[in-house]
């Protein structure tokens, strides 16, 4: 009986250190996008992609993230929500107080994942946490991307950065509606064909419909990687219990598209990660 108990009780520990180790050492993945739609002038920009923290820290106010994104020297930061966690009682501060010294520092762009949108859109939230958070962080020069398209210039170039907010039944578990093909121009727009395109939208499942819209860059969120990555099979599962998920982290392609799909920086609830570590992206564009 004494061996029994002492086995479980090193399989637990060694599972708590593994858990500690996958949410708190973070990886960064790096890639080349090429598009000949890209003006000269921004041709080598660099761009570090964020999502999904969840309150998750690296570090004593988030010191080894702050310094891995340093390090990357990046012109843009752009995120793609689910930085905090959506619940009342949820402590925001250090998220907050990252994001406010990254902006002294970095041009940021920053559409909302569910959680935020839960906040926004809770009676008991919407008017205190969700506004202070919003409010501070546009105070502090960052640039929210609600269902509306920015220009980014160097010189006389531009290109396009463009915010998606899904409504909030896009993302239940169960009795999910099916998105319509206009569904996306309704909440965005039309996409301008002439202009390079960068797509937030948290949601990876509707990749295909963001193709279609016309983006040619989607960033995304919100799987975290599957939860736990199996060898050749990939993410076990989505947050909305979907098994072995189409989408679950990496580059996409579909036509003239590419999505890069973060695994995320946190998780919420049950803080699980198994052979998934966070993930923090870094992207160069290139002209061809």
């Amino acid at each position: 009986m004494i061996k029994i108990i002492l086995g479980i009780g090193i399989i637990v520990i060694l599972f708590l250190f593994l858990m500690h180790r996958e949410n708190h050492h973070l990886t960064v993945s790096k890639y080349k996008l090429h598009s000949d739609k890209l003006p000269k002038e921004f041709d080598h920009a660099k761009v570090v992609f964020l999502t999904d923290l969840h309150n998750n820290t690296f570090g004593r106010n988030n010191e080894h993230l702050l310094r891995r994104i340093r390090n990357e020297h990046p012109d843009y930061i752009m995120i793609t929500g689910d930085m905090l966690i959506g619940h009342k009682k949820a402590d925001y501060y250090e998220t907050l107080d990252f994001l406010k010294t990254l902006s002294e520092e970095f041009p940021i762009y920053y559409v909302n994942g569910n959680h935020e949108q839960k906040l926004s859109e809770g009676e008991e939230t919407k008017d205190t946490i969700y506004k202070e958070y919003h409010d501070i962080l546009v105070a502090n020069g960052i640039h929210f991307v609600h269902n509306k398209t920015l220009k980014i210039k160097r010189d006389d170039a531009i290109i396009h950065v463009t915010g998606l907010e899904i409504a909030s039944e896009y993302y239940h578990k169960f009795n999910r509606p099916e998105m319509k093909d206009e569904y996306i121009k309704e909440c965005i727009g039309i996409c301008d064909s002439k202009t390079y395109t960068i797509l937030l939208a948290h949601n990876p499942m509707y990749f295909d419909y963001y193709a279609k819209w016309g983006a040619d860059l989607a960033l995304a969120g919100h799987v975290h990687g599957g939860i736990m990555r199996l060898p050749f099979l990939g993410g076990l599962i989505s947050p909305q219990y979907i098994l072995f998920p189409q989408y679950d982290g990496g580059r996409y392609e579909q036509n003239s598209s590419t999505m890069l799909l973060s695994r995320g920086l946190g998780v919420h609830t049950l803080k699980i990660r198994i052979f998934n570590r966070p993930e923090m992206i870094v992207f160069t564009l290139h002209r061809n």
